[in-house]
């Protein structure tokens, strides 16, 4: 047995060894799943010999995606050729090189939130709020998510009249200047699939091995992409826990991972359910309370570490008490091994005006993005408007910039 199988449990060496029909594998938090997944690719690649070429791995953070190429390499006798990408990262892929029946740009831009919202402004007009406009924006994502076009039935018999003609008009200059949004990544790759059967079968044979990562958190548009790529008999594997389903207002769809044995008939379902990472305590009160779910397939988990320091439990009346009470824990020191988490930004303040005063150091974490910035924006807007001349976007955002003295008119 090769050493990285001797490494796993039971659970796990069953869930790597598994061939032929779909495998769910339900991984509760702390049960190794990122290990199990990436051990199943290099058992594939070094003991049936599936050529490296036909596997497709997806996950959904571009960290998560190097992490597990680096481990795969880790493992394996000689560089690998498999995919592991993002989501919309292996959609980007797929339409660049087919751009063409998609009446795409060869090096086409990809617009974040801020460039889709320039666009719904300039679509709306002056006088329109900036919140009206992010709501239609959030609606545009919505029917993308789900793959609905701006002529679909089903919007028209829903939405605001206004919201059908906004949703219209931005696909519409979208597609003008030959560029797509992060939704299209999706539903534009699964709109090439469906209507072209022989590019759909080109990369169903090309991809026999698919495997999936985080698949609680995929939409309608991923799990509809994953259908197209799909082909019974085949090889189809997905990881998730329904448990820890916590992003349905990004378009997260927990039916997919729910019903997937239903989509995907004979489906192997495996539970990894012993957790490497918490005490006893930890499980037990979180199982407590995520055994109320409603929509669960259920799993328990077990540890056989120690059990560790009890929970407590502190009430406070409003956040300056709340900030108090964490000074107050941290006074005996651990300041390095110590986390602070909280739902919103606007909710550090009360922690960084006590800690300052009480000369307490702390670092946050999360805050603008290095490609989000302004100067990097307005960098990529010249290098977009390069390529592509079209682009209106990025060539209202470069115009005046360094100021040029140009005004609306």
């Amino acid at each position: 047995m090769r050493h990285y199988l001797q490494a796993l449990n039971e659970k796990q060496q069953e869930a790597v060894l598994h061939s032929g029909s779909p495998l769910l594998i339900l991984a509760g938090a702390g049960s190794g799943k990122t290990r199990v997944i990436t051990t199943k690719i290099a058992y594939l690649i070094e003991e049936k010999k599936v050529d490296p070429r036909s596997i497709l791995a997806v996950t959904f953070t571009n960290k998560a995606a190097n992490e597990m190429k680096s481990r795969v390499l880790d493992m394996v006798s000689t560089e690998s050729d498999i995919m592991i990408r993002t989501f919309h990262s292996f959609g980007a892929w797929l339409l660049r090189r087919n751009s063409h029946l998609l009446n795409l740009a060869p090096h086409f831009t990809i617009f974040d939130d801020d460039d889709s919202l320039r666009l719904v402004k300039t679509i709306m007009g002056k006088g329109v709020k900036v919140s009206y406009c992010k709501y239609f924006l959030s609606k545009i994502k919505q029917a993308k998510n789900e793959c609905l076009s701006y002529n679909d039935s089903e919007l028209a018999n829903n939405e605001e009249d206004r919201f059908l003609e906004v949703y219209r008009n931005y696909q519409t200059r979208l597609e003008s200047m030959g560029n797509a949004d992060f939704g299209d990544l999706l539903s534009r790759s699964v709109e090439l699939l469906r209507n072209n059967p022989a590019v759909r079968d080109r990369y169903r044979s090309r991809f026999t091995t698919i495997l999936v990562d985080e698949f609680q958190d995929s939409n309608l548009a991923q799990l509809y992409l994953l259908k197209e790529l799909y082909s019974p008999g085949h090889y189809l594997c997905v990881v998730g826990d329904e448990d820890q389903s916590i992003y349905s207002f990004r378009g997260a769809e927990v039916r997919n991972i729910l019903d997937f044995d239903k989509m995907f008939p004979d489906t192997t379902i495996v539970r990894l359910e012993q957790n490497y990472r918490s005490g006893s305590n930890i499980l037990q009160a979180a199982g407590s309370v995520v055994s109320c779910n409603r929509d669960r397939l259920g799993k328990t988990l077990w540890t056989s570490n120690p059990p560790g320091e009890l929970i407590d439990l502190f009430m406070a009346n409003n956040e300056d008490e709340e900030a108090r009470y964490c000074a107050g824990v941290l006074s005996d020191g651990g300041l390095s091994h110590t986390a602070i988490c909280y739902r919103n930004n606007y909710q550090s303040r009360a922690f960084e005006s006590l800690f300052s005063k009480l000369n307490i150091p702390y670092k946050i974490v999360g805050s603008v993005r290095f490609y989000e910035r302004e100067e990097v924006k307005d960098v990529l807007a010249y290098l977009y408007f390069m390529l592509n001349p079209k682009d209106e976007i990025s060539f209202k955002r470069i115009i005046n910039k360094p100021s040029r003295g140009l005004g609306e008119k």
